[in-house]
C-alpha cells in the first residue's frame, strides 16, 4: 500500500479517471516541469482551502457560499483576470 519516503512525503498508489488523470498531466507540464506529484499536492491544497472556507463561514454563523460566489472567489484567489471588472466612470473634465 503506502511506503514511507524520505522526508514528509508518502508514496500511494491510485486509480483515477482517465480524463482526471490527462488534466493533471497537463496541470504537471503547464505548472510544475512535469511533476505530477505537485500537481496532486497543488489538488489537495485546494480542496484543504475550500473546507477551511466552509469551516470559517460555520464558525461565522453566515449562510454557505452559493456555487456561483464560490467560484469567483476561487478565481480571485488564483489570480484570473477574467473576472468582471468594475466599470469605470468618466472624469469631468
Amino acid at each position: 500500500m503506502a511506503t514511507t519516503r524520505s522526508g514528509k512525503t508518502v508514496k500511494v498508489s491510485i486509480s483515477i479517471d482517465k480524463g482526471d488523470l490527462a488534466v493533471l498531466r497537463r496541470r504537471a507540464r503547464e505548472s510544475h516541469r512535469g511533476n505530477l506529484s505537485a500537481a496532486f499536492s497543488e489538488a489537495a491544497r485546494l480542496i484543504r482551502q475550500r473546507a477551511a472556507r466552509t469551516r470559517l463561514i460555520d464558525m461565522l454563523g453566515g449562510p454557505t457560499l452559493t456555487a456561483s460566489a464560490a467560484g469567483t472567489v476561487d478565481a480571485e484567489q488564483a489570480g484570473h483576470p477574467d473576472l468582471p471588472k468594475k466599470a469605470r466612470r468618466a472624469r469631468a473634465a
